[in-house]
């Protein structure tokens, strides 16, 4: 069977002038350090009685705001910006009746996405298309996706979709709710 690759590997895939990778910001971890610094500090700092219970609740406190800002330190999210305006590309789906499927992937090859609002929509997540875009359309990929056999297989090619495009896919997203 063949299979098509995911929004994320095209992405990665472009020119470093179109779509950069970036990490969440480093500041969150720093954030979590302060008060765990501070914390430990007040606990070593003065001496208490041993029936007291606050020293307890400062080091465990301060232990774990070390241990969560270590983590948001190495462990920061990655997420695609646009080159260009520096705006954040964002994920959104629309899920379709499963019996849709040939229907909406050829919608997608064709072009003609004005006629998605004729398919049926579905709550369930069996067949969605997935759309990662820039708020101002700049930048629009879509795939249809679809579960197959207890997981998540990529049914479709990308597509590159125009600002118009992406202006039907939100009108689409907004009719919806």
């Amino acid at each position: 069977m063949e299979t098509n690759k995911s929004i994320e590997q095209v992405l990665d895939n472009l020119d470093k002038n179109i779509v950069n990778q970036t990490k969440g910001p480093i500041w969150l971890g720093f954030l979590y350090l302060i008060p765990g610094i501070v914390s430990l500090v007040v606990y070593s700092y003065f001496d208490w009685e041993s029936t007291n219970v606050f020293p307890h609740v400062l080091f465990i406190l301060g232990t774990v705001f070390l241990i969560i800002a270590l983590i948001k330190f190495f462990f920061r999210k990655s997420r695609y910006v646009s080159a260009e305006s520096n705006a954040k590309i964002q994920p959104f789906s629309i899920y379709f009746n499963v019996s849709e499927q040939t229907k909406l992937i050829r919608l997608l090859e064709s072009g003609n996405l004005t006629e998605l609002k004729t398919l049926k929509p579905s709550i369930v997540d069996g067949l969605k298309l997935r759309v990662l875009a820039t708020k101002d359309g700049q930048i629009c990929y879509s795939q249809v996706i679809a579960f197959v056999m207890n997981e998540y297989a990529n049914v479709s090619a990308v597509q590159k979709h125009t600002t118009a495009d992406y202006q039907i896919l939100t009108e689409v997203v907004r009719s919806r709710k």
